[in-house]
């Protein structure tokens, strides 16, 4: 895509931050060491989810119905998901805010949710599955990027949960070095490309997102480096520098 697809390429960001988040706080909450305050303030920030997924669909829908175009941006599996597990995530923070039926009903419908989160990340897989750039960016957002939100969700929730303070940093960074690999291992082609078309900017975009994204990483793991405890100004600067390279990547391919 090239910049002139921003709309496409800010709603596949977006979509993939917003449900990468929410399995990985999903995965906290089902856990049980969040106590009720701390669950409630883990939920209150989820509503930035909703945003996030309430104006992927609009940027996609909406230059659609703009240009009138009806070739490569169909409804497909990968929107289908998305939009069904917007409703069923809504659904369910709603049960819960409200106390609605029974905590072990309320759980259900939140694995509910999330395997249907998990059900977008297969099919992001399985429809990218002959890019290794291409996984590699999805999963860099949607993994990275998701748990990195969710980490950032927490931190401004004030959790008490010392693992999530290193294992999301870890996970993220094992995480982040595969796809680094993976990106950094198809820029040859992308280079042979550049000569051949006489076209470099994919190339670049590709470059600087690889940067980004060892930088955001880099910052996200600076409190486990330093035994400080994150702080919602590095957390969030963090999730900037991903957000970035998610777009980069976005225009790069």
């Amino acid at each position: 895509m090239s910049w002139s697809n921003w709309p496409f390429i800010m709603s596949s960001v977006f979509s993939q931050l917003a449900i990468g988040a929410f399995i990985s706080l999903g995965c906290v909450i089902l856990s049980g060491k969040l106590c009720f305050g701390q669950s409630d303030r883990v939920h209150r920030t989820m509503p930035a989810l909703w945003l996030m997924l309430f104006v992927s669909l609009i940027l996609r829908e909406g230059n659609l119905m703009l240009i009138q175009a009806h070739s490569a941006y169909l409804l497909t599996n990968e929107v289908l998901l998305a939009i069904v597990f917007f409703g069923s995530a809504i659904c369910y923070w709603f049960f819960e805010k409200g106390l609605v039926a029974t905590e072990g009903f309320r759980k259900v419908l939140l694995v509910n949710v999330m395997v249907l989160g998990i059900a977008y990340l297969v099919n992001g897989f399985v429809v990218r599955s002959s890019h290794w750039l291409v996984i590699s960016h999805f999963m860099a957002t949607t993994m990275v990027g998701g748990m990195l939100f969710a980490h950032a969700a927490l931190v401004r929730a004030q959790h008490k949960v010392e693992a999530v303070n290193r294992i999301f940093p870890i996970g993220g960074m094992v995480l982040a070095i595969v796809c680094f690999i993976t990106g950094a291992s198809q820029l040859g082609d992308l280079k042979a490309l550049a000569e051949a078309q006489n076209e470099t900017g994919p190339l670049i975009a590709q470059i600087i997102s690889l940067g980004l994204l060892v930088a955001a990483t880099g910052v996200w793991l600076m409190p486990m480096i330093t035994r400080s405890k994150p702080v919602q100004g590095v957390m969030t600067f963090a999730l900037l520098l991903i957000f970035l390279s998610s777009l980069f990547a976005g225009v790069g391919v």
